[in-house]
């Protein structure tokens, strides 16, 4: 259905520039919510709203159960977190050489002539520091 034209201009309406509100940083009242929970775990969302609406605050009961709940929430996801598997992380042979040493263990070889001598001097140290 094609739609009607309208009729009439819409009116002009007064807009009043928006005053800032004070500049708090970003999550401030949930902070200060959270702050208010911990310090007063006894207390219903509502009584707490009235104490932080006291302060300064503008905060109402619903959105005090909001926090809480979400904090809750956070909590439980925390405990429930699964710990990492064996799978997850791959296992590392305890003989296992990275490139890193394979090199060394050539320029040692070359030094001392072949991979025997090498070995020999090895040894030797070994005995040296037992």
């Amino acid at each position: 259905m094609p739609r009607k034209p309208k009729t009439s201009e819409p009116e002009a309406v007064e807009t009043k520039p928006v005053e800032a509100a004070p500049e708090a940083p970003r999550g401030s009242k949930t902070a200060a919510i959270k702050a208010a929970l911990k310090a007063n775990r006894d207390k219903l969302p509502k009584e707490i709203a009235e104490l932080m609406n006291a302060e300064g605050w503008d905060v109402t009961a619903q959105r005090i159960s909001v926090v809480k709940s979400t904090m809750k929430a956070e909590r439980k996801a925390k405990k429930a977190a699964p710990a990492p598997t064996p799978e997850a992380t791959p296992e590392v042979p305890t003989d296992a050489v990275s490139v890193g040493l394979l090199v060394k263990a050539k320029k040692l070889a070359a030094q001392f002539g072949s991979i025997e001598e090498a070995k020999a001097a090895l040894n030797a140290l070994a005995q040296l520091l037992d």
